[in-house]
């Protein structure tokens, strides 16, 4: 058997080692001209979706970027060429009146950035109330106005309960949001007092009717004169009641105090026609509530008269008393 000295051994490690440290060198250097050229790609494959101009197609070329497991490099670009299409979307979907789509882009939308929830669910209560008075304030659009409500409602929340504020929603260059938070608060109270009222849920309507004036006193002329034919329906429902009554009950206690109720529904019912009037009367866009001050009025006369015992007498003072503050 040949022997190998020694010396021959320990030129054959050496050039075995030199030559593994060779190959890794060179798959080093594939490595990073393959990176070189992955991140090339991405780069242009970044500019193609900041290129398109059709959200929905921005949105199948970010798919596909994101589904070729991408470097970090240009992922938060990538995102933000998203958010811009799922918001173009939304805008598209929202102009159309169509709900559902607008409802799942805001959800992905949110999903993405949190911090937008109070945005979109404002967004979403606008449209849902544009859907809703289609149909009118009555019985009928009770759905469509419960709709509407699920989203103010959590905007509301956002707003009163975790102390949240949205520039996006008002012009921050010209007014702060402690002054335009009353009106944001008023009018979510009204979307859910309306979905209350046709759902026929008037002690919850109250409330929430009560809740609009305490935020805005003068932000709604008619939600005073939904208070006032709260008050006609339970002055109504206390006078059949009395009616009801033999001759004898009702001119003892138990009639005359159901008769003192009834009276003092019909005097609030009264007081909400004529401070919902004066509101009207002293808004900007008076002009449209022509109609409605008009039947307004005419039901706070009528309430008035019962209250007073069939006479007008002091009707003029009356309302004139309303007209120093709009506070309940």
């Amino acid at each position: 058997m040949k022997t190998v000295s020694i010396a021959v051994l320990s030129l054959a490690l050496a050039a075995g080692a030199t030559s593994t440290t060779t190959l890794a060198y060179t798959a080093a250097g594939v490595s990073a001209q393959d990176n070189a050229a992955k991140q090339r790609k991405e780069y242009d494959d970044y500019k193609k979706i900041e290129a398109e101009p059709d959200p929905v197609k921005k949105l199948e070329l970010a798919r596909a970027f994101f589904e070729s497991d991408p470097t970090p490099t240009y992922v938060k670009y990538v995102q933000g060429q998203v958010n811009a299409a799922r918001y173009a979307l939304f805008t598209r979907y929202k102009e159309a009146g169509d709900m559902a789509n607008a409802v799942k882009i805001a959800d992905e939308y949110v999903a993405s950035v949190p911090e937008t929830d109070l945005f979109f669910a404002f967004q979403l209560t606008t449209l849902a109330e544009t859907k809703a008075l289609k149909q009118g304030v009555k019985p009928e659009a009770a759905g469509a106005w419960a709709e509407a409500a699920k989203y103010a409602t959590k905007a509301r929340k956002l707003i009163v309960e975790d102390n949240r504020s949205e520039a996006l929603l008002y012009d921050s260059k010209t007014t702060t949001w402690d002054k335009v938070k009353p009106g944001f608060v008023a009018y979510l109270h009204r979307i859910e007092a309306f979905a209350h009222f046709t759902a026929k849920q008037y002690d919850q309507a109250e409330k929430s009717l009560l809740a609009v004036i305490e935020a805005k006193c003068d932000a709604y002329p008619d939600v005073y004169f939904l208070l006032g034919q709260i008050h006609n329906a339970r002055y109504d429902d206390k006078a059949n009641a009395f009616n009801k009554l033999s001759a004898e009950v009702q001119s003892g206690e138990q009639g005359q105090k159901l008769l003192q109720e009834a009276k003092e529904e019909s005097k609030k019912a009264a007081e909400f026609f004529a401070r919902g009037i004066l509101v009207a009367e002293a808004s900007p866009n008076k002009d449209t509530y022509k109609a409605i001050v008009a039947n307004a009025r005419k039901e706070m006369e009528e309430a008035y008269e019962i209250w007073n015992d069939g006479k007008k007498d002091g009707l003029e003072e009356f309302m004139a008393g309303f007209k120093s503050t709009c506070r309940p």
